[in-house]
């Protein structure tokens, strides 16, 4: 019995020490309990706040800082100008324009070809920027392109790379070989005949006749032969082309206004442009060639040959970047490029019938040309004839007594036509009208 006794305690030991064990094994095995991670909000995106300028400049002033800025390669302050700028005058496509070279990426916006460009004597990155990408204001991508830190800081000699591919160069000229020096003609002089050298007449014993013995002349030694026996010259190579002697600066700039005066202003241009290459001390030329650029860009604004003006004041611009006045003449034709887009927008939505579009288009055109005399006569038009649709349906809404929809329309025409002649009226019965109708009330 004792036995027994000692061997259920015995087993019932064992199970105490296995159920331990199973009990340890399952809490490594769960391991310790994590606590869920909180969830972190989304971070809300900065808006990016501009600074009060603290200056009171044009918006065509700013242009002027922010390009003398980038020029220097001082982007952060220039951007804050160009925003100012824009703040006053959100339209101002020359500031947005600068914008987006220094936001883009330089390889995505001029692609990955390039070719090498060596600088010259008298180029700026303006010129480089005028020369391969049509634009002088290019020359910040160009800069951002080079990983140039001070765009102004070019130097004759240094190498960039251009984007794009390498344009044919013009063969040189061939030179003019200079022909040798033609030998003077000598004049032979005939002596004298002496005693010794008399003609002597000596008849032939054969025929009779008379033969008449004229005497040799010696030629002196070191003399030349007369012209009938001059030797033979080599044929002297005639040049295709001459080059032209380089102009002095008074040279250029008396051939200039002497262009400028015949009224060929395009060839005075041509010529200043290339002398200034040649001649980039001579401080003379750009001030003449910046008044033939504002002169020229007045010119095409009156024919309004806009494109080719802005291209003329941009020239101005990069070799006068102090010209205020010459800023705000590009100002006001990149709006007037920009009316004419709207212009011929507004043209197309008028012509498919779409009048309400069309008249606020042509809104947008006198915003950006005010003076535009076309716009204002279709603008006029399309007011009329919405005025008179718009009165036609109220005219229906007010007979069916819905008057909620009545004065909409009305005002709609008040709207466009403050001064209508029958709106006024008619928007007055129709709130009398919708007074009476709520006095009386529905259950009566």
């Amino acid at each position: 019995m004792k036995d027994n006794v000692n061997s259920i305690q015995d087993f019932a030991k064992h199970l105490t020490i296995i159920l331990f064990i199973l009990s340890l094994s399952a809490c490594v095995a769960m391991g310790p309990q994590q606590q869920p991670e909180p969830v972190q909000a989304e971070p809300q995106e900065e808006v990016e706040t501009i600074p009060t300028p603290p200056d009171s400049l044009t918006p065509s002033q700013r242009v002027r800082k922010a390009l003398q800025q980038l020029e220097q390669g001082d982007y952060e302050n220039a951007r804050l100008q160009l925003a100012w700028a824009l703040q006053e005058k959100p339209t101002l496509q020359i500031a947005t324009n600068l914008l987006e070279q220094m936001d883009t990426d330089p390889i995505d916006y001029l692609g990955m070809k390039s070719f090498f460009y060596d600088v010259e004597p008298g180029d700026s990155l303006s010129i480089i920027a005028k020369k391969f990408l049509n634009d002088p204001l290019k020359f910040v991508i160009l800069a951002r392109y080079n990983k140039l830190e001070n765009p102004s800081k070019l130097a004759p000699g240094q190498r960039i790379r251009v984007p794009g591919v390498m344009p044919e160069r013009k063969k040189p000229k061939p030179k003019p070989k200079t022909p040798p020096p033609e030998p003077a003609p000598v004049v032979q002089e005939i002596p004298e005949s002496t005693p010794d050298e008399e003609t002597t007449v000596t008849p032939d014993l054969m025929t009779g006749e008379v033969q008449i013995d004229e005497p040799s002349l010696t030629m002196p030694e070191g003399q030349a032969p007369l012209e009938s026996e001059e030797p033979s010259q080599p044929p002297v190579e005639l040049a295709v082309e001459e080059q032209p002697a380089a102009m002095t600066a008074e040279e250029a700039l008396s051939t200039a206004m002497g262009l400028h005066a015949e009224g060929n202003l395009s060839a005075a241009i041509y010529l200043l442009e290339n002398e200034i290459s040649q001649l980039p001390n001579a401080q003379e030329l750009p001030k003449l060639l910046a008044g033939y650029y504002n002169e020229h860009a007045d010119q095409l604004i009156n024919r309004g040959d806009l494109d080719n003006a802005r291209t003329i004041l941009e020239k101005l611009i990069i070799l006068d970047s102090s010209d205020d006045a010459a800023i705000n003449k590009l100002i006001l034709v990149e709006d007037k490029i920009e009316a004419q887009k709207l212009m011929r927008a507004a043209q197309d939505q008028q012509t498919a019938g779409n009048l309400e579009e069309a008249y606020q288009t042509y809104n947008q055109v006198l915003t950006y040309d005010p003076d535009n005399s076309a716009a204002q006569a279709s603008q006029l038009s399309i007011r009329d004839k919405l005025t008179d649709s718009y009165h036609r349906r109220a005219m229906q809404l007010f007979r069916k007594q819905e008057l909620d929809e009545a004065i909409a329309f009305w005002n709609k025409i008040l709207a466009l036509n403050p001064n209508h002649s029958l709106a006024p009226g008619y928007k007055a019965r129709a709130l009398e009208m919708k007074q009476q109708l709520q006095k009386i009330g529905p259950d009566e």
